[in-house]
């Protein structure tokens, strides 16, 4: 124990490539099976739309079309949204570049008053 100790405290680096190799090797496990997972809840979800669609094809066909539509009014919504966010910010970034210079100002105003 005091031999592989030794030789770890020697060679960091086989340590780290020891621990990567820990984490992928526990990861792929975690994933194979979120994988199946993912795969048995899609082919139920398909197996449901497609006898919701069979059972009445022109219904089901305007609620996918309705479904779509107010997906899509949503993403736009969103990236309205988004870009007013990023002019908000980028606004606002270019304001509190101005903050530093102000207060070294009022500090310095304040000490002058002060007679310091």
């Amino acid at each position: 124990m005091d031999a592989i100790a030794g030789y770890i405290a020697e060679h960091p680096a086989m340590l780290i490539m020891i621990i990567v190799f820990v984490i992928i090797f526990i990861l792929y496990f975690i994933f194979k099976k979120l994988v199946k997972l993912t795969l048995v809840v899609l082919f139920i979800l398909l197996a449901a739309a497609g006898y919701y669609y069979f059972k009445d094809p022109n219904k089901t066909a305007e609620k996918i079309k309705n479904t779509s539509d107010t997906i899509n009014a949503g993403i736009n919504e969103v990236v309205d949204k988004s870009k007013n966010l990023y002019k908000d910010t980028k606004a606002l970034y270019e304001k509190s570049k101005e903050v530093p210079g102000d207060i070294n100002k009022l500090l310095k105003d304040s000490t002058e008053k002060a007679g310091k």
